[in-house]
């Protein structure tokens, strides 16, 4: 197997805990899983997918890498069924952000102490963090990555009871790690993306004598986060 180019499977690789037992939701190749356990970073993994399809190109992955006893395949809708599987650490990558609102509201074992999950929204990232806040989940840490040229974010999240509320801007763009000057760049162009919708729209509003206050307050909070 070729190493693990994606930017966005990499920055959910480096938040998995080594040890862990880890579950790929949404795994289609199996990239991570396979990655993570040739780093020797986890013990066994589960790739679950949705998709009988995505799972047959999982399991030609698994057989050909020789790491068939350490990696189970699971068709299943979202976590349904494994929260009997021991798992320590649960990626949903590459899902729209409502989409994986949906599969954490609909598994309450996420909740349990020592569950860590990486979530790599790529759209609704704002609905996502809302209700990670909302619903008592601490975000540990954000990391912006990038791929096929386009830029996202990683999160690292653990539940912990603690309801919390989001500024706007925290909302919208988070307080990611920006550890290197890859990650500065992604999340100054991830940020310069967002002001720029709301220009857009700011200027298709005024065409037409309206206003939207609370998108001009978020536009101002992010311009000021910009020049910071």
């Amino acid at each position: 197997m070729k190493a693990l180019s994606d930017g966005r499977l990499l920055a959910a690789a480096s938040f998995v805990r080594p040890g862990a037992v880890f579950a790929d939701i949404g795994t289609d190749h199996a990239y991570l899983p396979l990655h993570l356990l040739q780093q020797g970073r986890i013990t066994r993994a589960i790739a679950a997918d949705i998709g009988e399809g995505p799972l047959s190109r999982a399991r030609a992955h698994i057989a050909a890498s020789g790491m068939a006893g350490r990696v189970e395949t699971v068709l299943t809708n979202g976590l349904q069924g494994l929260e009997h599987h021991g798992l320590t650490d649960i990626a949903i990558c590459g899902m729209g952000g409502e989409l994986i609102v949906d599969i954490l509201s609909a598994s309450p074992f996420v909740r349990e102490a020592g569950i860590r999950l990486i979530l790599q929204p790529m759209t609704r990232a704002a609905t996502l963090r809302r209700y990670l806040a909302s619903e008592g989940f601490a975000i540990l840490a954000e990391r912006p990555c990038r791929a096929a040229g386009r830029v996202y974010t990683c999160l690292c999240v653990e539940h912990d009871g603690v309801r919390r509320t989001l500024t706007p801007a925290e909302a919208e763009v988070g307080r990611p790690l920006c550890e290197s000057e890859e990650e500065r760049d992604c999340f100054a162009e991830l940020l310069a993306r967002r002001i720029t919708a709301l220009q857009e729209k700011k200027r298709a509003l005024e065409g037409a004598s309206l206003t939207d206050e609370e998108d001009e307050a978020l536009l101002a909070a992010l311009l000021s986060l910009q020049q910071a």
